[in-house]
């Protein structure tokens, strides 16, 4: 049986939502998805493409609504004390897609296996700082920290920071059965990943569409064509050079965003070049941002050349936003002093999946020969590059990323082990990781800009990563599509959250 007539056949008896203010017609959300999750593993960090997904068929104890703010999802209240301990209050007759209940278990089992290093979580840093998990019953949860961490409930808003049944976690099948909107139906890989309604939902109004089919269309043009001609609702990763198409046409949205931004990562493990900070910085002075800008984002974006804190953040400062700046000369002399004054040979890593990201590569390739670094380049698809990513196969690789949280604690996603992909292989720096601990601590606003300000210092100094450009991020849909938006800023990748509320007009 075909997957829509499979989806179509499953979803029949079930009638359409009637809940909300806006009425809709129910049916099937046709959804082009920009990537592959051959495996979809919850806790761990897979890209963009998992993150949909993952908002759709799972749910933690809070999420973001779609101004970005923490509100409640399986908990429908909580308290905290110094935030360090947090009380979490589960709704009652919570279950899984399975019909199995879930309980306190299940949130201590899902909790202490992210903080697991073995396990690679995304939340790791952030479960990490669990201390104990008190469970008096079956809907209370009590949660104490070994430090005060101010972004605590931000990081467990993440859709990595879903609920799975216990049995479940470390299990070598894929994590599908949750406790989202919707519920797993099939999938053909390559090709399509489709969700029903849960009925069980613990929003009595949501989800209100029937379905979803998720296209999978890796191919940037393909992807674009399809929002374009009709044969899908909506799209993740509109290509910037399809942004006036989208615009124009009256029957399309282009829902944009800028707080992605591109950088790059090092494998500072070992002897090699790369394990210099002088090298880095050489990187950093040789690159030329607003290339990246034209070439590989056409001109969506603009240079980042510094830290990657965006403008109206408490956190912002000048000073450390506008830090390097192209300059050769000097990038040689690192180089020199370094012991490089001929250069060398490195491996680039990046991908031929995402025109940008391939397109950011070439751009660094060709500035980086300037001053002697032969680039050689590794393009795989998205998921082989991200395995040779986790593993350090490679030298010098280009990442995107946004902040995991809109607290400035999201740095330690990119500048400690922990941040696994986001974080440069190799790279821990004892001074570094603990300024980063003591900006999660503390609670007073200005005692933490005044060590996240050293925080920036250290890391331009130190030049773990370099910043290339803030990127904008676009989802496209059909101007039937109702309540599906992107979150702004940082949160971007987080908004298949609002998928749960979306529907299809008449």
């Amino acid at each position: 049986m075909a997957v829509g007539a499979l989806l179509l056949s499953l979803v029949a008896c079930s009638p359409a939502s009637t809940g909300g203010a806006t009425a809709s017609t129910g049916g099937t959300l046709l959804y082009g998805l920009d990537s592959d999750v051959p495996k979809l593993t919850t806790p761990q960090n897979q890209g963009s493409a998992s993150m949909i997904l993952n908002a759709v068929l799972h749910r933690g104890l809070v999420q973001y609504d779609a101004t970005g703010e923490v509100v409640p999802a399986l908990a429908s209240s909580w308290e905290e004390e110094a935030a360090q301990t947090f009380t979490f209050h589960l709704r009652p007759g919570l279950t899984f897609h399975d019909g199995s209940a879930l309980t306190s278990a299940d949130v201590k089992a899902s909790l202490e296996y992210m903080a697991d290093p073995a396990h690679s979580a995304k939340l790791y840093t952030a479960a990490a700082g669990i201390a104990s998990i008190d469970t008096p019953d079956d809907v209370t949860v009590v949660v104490r920290l070994s430090a005060p961490d101010a972004a605590f409930l931000s990081f467990l808003a993440d859709v990595s920071g879903a609920i799975l049944p216990s049995e479940t976690l470390g299990q070598a099948d894929p994590t599908y059965v949750g406790a989202g909107p919707f519920q797993f139906v099939s999938y053909e890989q390559g090709t399509s990943f489709v969700v029903k309604a849960f009925d069980g939902y613990y929003d009595a109004d949501q989800p209100k569409l029937d379905g979803i089919e998720f296209k999978i269309i890796t191919d940037q043009t393909a992807r674009d064509n399809a929002l374009l001609s009709g044969s899908v609702d909506a799209v993740s990763f509109v290509g910037w050079n399809s942004y006036n198409q989208v615009k124009s046409n009256s029957n399309l949205v282009l829902d944009s965003t800028e707080g992605p931004f591109m950088y790059l990562e090092f494998n500072t493990s070992g002897t090699g070049p790369f394990s210099d900070p002088r090298v880095r910085q050489a990187v950093a002075y040789a690159v030329d941002r607003q290339a990246v800008v034209d070439s590989a984002l056409a001109g969506q974006g603009k240079p980042l050349n510094g830290m990657p804190m965006p403008e109206g953040s408490a956190y912002y400062d000048a000073a450390y936003a506008d830090y390097y700046k192209q300059d050769l000369d000097k990038a040689r002399a690192l180089l020199a002093e370094a012991g490089y004054p001929n250069g060398f040979t490195a491996t680039m890593l990046s991908s031929s999946q995402y025109d940008f990201h391939k397109n950011t590569a070439i751009s660094v390739q060709n500035d980086l020969a300037k001053i002697g670094i032969t680039l050689e380049m590794n393009l795989p698809d998205w998921p082989t590059r991200l395995q040779l990513g986790a593993a350090g196969d490679y030298d010098i690789a280009v990442y995107g990323t946004s902040g995991l949280t809109n607290d400035p604690s999201f740095l330690t996603q990119m500048l400690t082990p922990s941040g696994a992909q986001n974080s440069s292989y190799g790279y821990d720096d004892a001074k570094l990781n603990d300024l980063l601990a003591q900006g999660r601590a503390s609670t007073d606003e200005t005692a933490r800009r005044a060590l996240y300000n050293e925080v920036s210092q250290y890391v331009l100094d130190q030049a773990p990563i370099v910043t290339l450009a803030w990127r904008a991020q676009a989802y496209g849909y059909s101007t039937k599509v109702a309540g599906f938006s992107n979150i702004p800023g940082f949160l971007t990748f987080d908004s298949g959250y609002t998928l749960a509320g979306a529907s299809l007009q008449p």
